[in-house]
């Protein structure tokens, strides 16, 4: 990943963590890694624990940004968000797996867009 590439995507974490305050969400942890992966944020919503993907563009591109997250990079936010339980003793929780995009429009405003229940744990 190039710096640039890097920079935007910490800018990115801090419009997203900044955002969902705004909607209520309570940040708990900011970049959990686990051996096999990352979470960006990890937040309390009401009664659920919620493992947050940001996904920063510089223009909205073609296709969905839930749908850049494959499915190899779902797998490794599982494996993280099961670590992260498993650390914490965080037990009978209500779990949900959401993803923020951010991107800057044509005329250099920026839009986010929130994608709750993004994915699930087959």
């Amino acid at each position: 990943m190039g710096r640039e590439s890097y920079e935007l995507g910490k800018q990115g974490e801090a419009t997203a963590e900044q955002y969902l305050q705004q909607k209520g969400y309570d940040i708990i942890e900011r970049n959990f890694h686990s051996q096999q992966g990352e979470i960006d944020l990890i937040a309390k919503e009401g009664d659920f624990l919620v493992f947050v993907e940001v996904k920063s563009y510089s223009f909205r591109s073609y296709g969905s940004p839930v749908g850049a997250v494959r499915k190899m990079k779902k797998q490794s936010i599982i494996h993280a968000a099961r670590t992260y339980l498993y650390k914490k003793n965080i037990k009978d929780t209500y779990c949900r797996f959401d993803v923020v995009a951010i991107y800057r429009r044509f005329d250099g405003s920026t839009a986010i867009e929130l994608y709750k229940n993004a994915f699930m744990v087959n």
